[in-house]
Parts: C-alpha cells; sequence; structure tokens
C-alpha cells in the first residue's frame, strides 16, 4: 500500500535533482561528469563475449550510452567524444589506434553511440517531462541509430550487402540491447519528470 507513494517520493526527488543539477550545473561540473560516464564506458567495453558468426562482441556499453544522455542532456556527447578519443588513443577497440578506431569493423558502432547521445541528450534537453511511451520510443530510436551506424560499416568494410550485414551486425544484438533499454527504460522513469 506505501510501496506506490515510496516510490512517487523517490522519482520525484530524483527526477527533480538530475533537471536542477542539468540546469544549474557549472560547464566544468558537466564535464567532469562526462569523464566520469566515458570511464564507465571504458569499464563496459571490457566486458564483452564474441560469438563465432559474427565479429561484433556483446558489451555493456549500449546501456552506458543510453543512461550518459539521460543523465548529462547534451554533455551525453561529450562523455562519447571523450571515451572514443581515449579509446582510439589507448587501443581499447581491439588494439586499433587512432583514426582506424572509426574506420575498423565496430567503428560504425562508435559513431552511432555518439550520434544516440546527440539525439537522446537533445529530447532530454528540450523535454521538460515525459511519459512511458515516449521514454520508451526514445530508447528504442536511439537503440536503432546506434544499430543503423554499425550495420551500415560492417557492409562497407566487408563489402557486403545490407542485409546480410544486417544478419550478422544487429540481429544478433536485438534482444540483449532490447533488454539494456527496458533497464534503461526503468531508470529513466525515476531519473526524468513524468507527465502525471
Amino acid at each position: 500500500m506505501y510501496l506506490p507513494a515510496t516510490y512517487c517520493k523517490v522519482r520525484g526527488f530524483a527526477s527533480g535533482t538530475l533537471y536542477r543539477w542539468r540546469n544549474e550545473a557549472s560547464w566544468i561540473e558537466k564535464t567532469v561528469a562526462a569523464a566520469l560516464f566515458a570511464a564507465l564506458m571504458a569499464l563496459a567495453s571490457e566486458v564483452y563475449i564474441y560469438l563465432p558468426f559474427t565479429p561484433v562482441p556483446f558489451t555493456g556499453e549500449v546501456f552506458v550510452v543510453l543512461l550518459s544522455a539521460v543523465c548529462l542532456g547534451r554533455y551525453g556527447a561529450l562523455s562519447q567524444a571523450m571515451y572514443i578519443g581515449t579509446g582510439a588513443c589507448f587501443g581499447w577497440f581491439g588494439s586499433v589506434v587512432g583514426l582506424a578506431a572509426l574506420t575498423s569493423v565496430t567503428g560504425g558502432y562508435l559513431i552511432g553511440f555518439m550520434l544516440a547521445t546527440v539525439f537522446l541528450g537533445e529530447l532530454v534537453e528540450r523535454r521538460q517531462s515525459w511519459n512511458a511511451v515516449q521514454i520508451t520510443l526514445a530508447m528504442i530510436c536511439a537503440v536503432g541509430i546506434i544499430h543503423a551506424c554499425g550495420v551500415i560499416q560492417l557492409s562497407l568494410v566487408f563489402q557486403m550487402t545490407l542485409a546480410s550485414a544486417i544478419e550478422i551486425g544487429s540481429l544478433p544484438f536485438l534482444l540483449v540491447d532490447g533488454l539494456k533499454a527496458v533497464m534503461a527504460v526503468a531508470v529513466c522513469n525515476v531519473l526524468v519528470p513524468l507527465k502525471e
């Protein structure tokens, strides 16, 4: 009986605090927060599973991408730029160093991470309240951007048809990335102001 009231209080506090922080924090504070999310991305990229039929691994990065955009708004894109920049410098992406990371087999997903945070971060900055359907659609679109960029890059690198690239670069990941989007929606239900 008290659970819904407690949830509403927690959600109101969390979303209000984050909303105020995003509007009132200095660019230095937001840049530090972006660096922390870049570090989270680096940790998420180190947990990976390769399957024999695809060169693209399962990782936890998609969830962090979605979360960074929701928490940081437009600065979510900065966190991805930091992640991609430091990853390219230090060879996190399969020992690929420099700009070659963006032209590698999985480089399209890296580009997709950036574009997804630009898209989702802009929505978060512009909307003052959300409903569950809007949050879900926004997450699906962001994951779709990541998959589209990854698939296009795969088709270019391997010189294969788009259908074949979808078969090895998107279809195997739909269920897992869908679960990550569901987790992100659940977190967002607490972190963004909801329409009553």
